[in-house]
């Protein structure tokens, strides 16, 4: 009875060095919760393990666990391959929609080398690589299109000049100060 106590004693503290272990290696935190209540259902088993031996129904109960076990392990493969899929569809939507952007403003006379689409739930935001310096009315022009054709606005499109990838036009840049404005402060 003794050496089965001992047994069941290393058993939990090994539970929950691999617990502890699992936790870490945990690649995204959304998923950490999931193996939380696995890990937890699976201490309440080995809790209830040494008292269901007695019982005699242990084997009865690791069978039920296993099968629900491999149901949940489906569920979450279901999951997994669903949110891949959609990421995959997301930018394959991206890559399309730039080449839609490039080929109609290739129909006016403005250069643009390349169109970065990103879609964030529903906001899409575009950014558009010329390889020239574009007069205020060629901007219009991209804004005009974008607006009326794709119903991106003005806030949500960047351009970047060939040579001058710090300006970006139509947004405010990283640092806070407004693209236009050249940092100075006096007023």
């Amino acid at each position: 009875m003794r050496e089965e106590l001992y047994e069941w004693v290393r058993n939990l503290a090994v539970f929950y060095i691999l617990f502890t272990a699992v936790l870490h290696l945990v690649p995204d935190k959304k998923y950490e919760r999931y193996i939380r209540s696995f890990m937890g259902l699976l201490l309440i088993y080995m809790l209830c393990t040494p008292v269901l031996a007695v019982i005699g129904r242990s084997g009865e109960l690791l069978r039920n666990f296993q099968a629900n076990y491999r149901n949940e392990q489906n569920l979450m493969e279901e999951k997994s391959s669903e949110n891949l899929q959609a990421l995959y569809l997301t930018q394959g939507y991206e890559k399309e929609f730039g080449k839609n952007i490039m080929e109609k403003i290739s129909g006016t006379d403005i250069k643009i080398t390349d169109a970065a689409v990103n879609i964030d739930g529903e906001r899409t935001a575009v950014t558009l690589y010329a390889d020239q310096e574009l007069t205020p009315e060629e901007e219009g022009e991209i804004y005009d299109v974008l607006r009326r054709d794709f119903g991106i606005e003005k806030e949500d499109c960047q351009i970047v000049a060939a040579g001058d990838d710090e300006k970006t036009l139509g947004r405010s840049s990283p640092s806070g100060a407004s693209a236009g404005s050249d940092g100075d402060s006096d007023g």
